[in-house]
């Protein structure tokens, strides 16, 4: 038996009709994962800022009530625990600091002038507190 061979305009016409239904399909398919790297773009970028929000707190970690009588400030209230006075120093007027963990109660003693407390981990300033008479 002979084979009869189609004619080139039909093999172009087939060619053509496959050509385009793969071009619409890729096209779909292209979409659909650019869609999907956005999408996994925006968690990502999501998830950044909520960490950095987690970090950021608008508290300070911990609340003094000041005595110009007595020239202390008493710790009123501890918003973290596991904090430690070592972690701390003074940044301007004098004052002794207590040792060991913070906790409510504890007292700075003997201050003197304009006192800034800071927490040296965070760069928190934890407060500014004037003894000056």
């Amino acid at each position: 038996m002979i084979e009869r061979i189609p004619s080139t305009d039909k093999i172009l016409g087939v060619v053509w009709i496959v050509s385009w239904v793969c071009a619409i399909w890729v096209y779909h398919i292209q979409f659909f994962l650019t869609g999907l790297f956005c999408l996994f773009l925006i968690f990502i970028i999501l998830g950044r800022f909520d960490k950095t929000e987690e970090k950021k707190s608008s508290k300070p970690p911990a609340i003094f009530t000041m005595d110009k009588n007595t020239r202390t400030l008493t710790v009123q209230k501890i918003y973290e625990d596991g904090i430690k006075w070592e972690e701390h120093e003074i940044c301007s007027g004098v004052a002794i600091l207590p040792s060991g963990e913070i906790k409510e109660g504890d007292t700075v003693k003997d201050c003197k002038g304009n006192l800034a407390l800071r927490h040296i981990p965070s760069n928190t300033l934890l407060g500014g507190f004037n003894f000056e008479e």
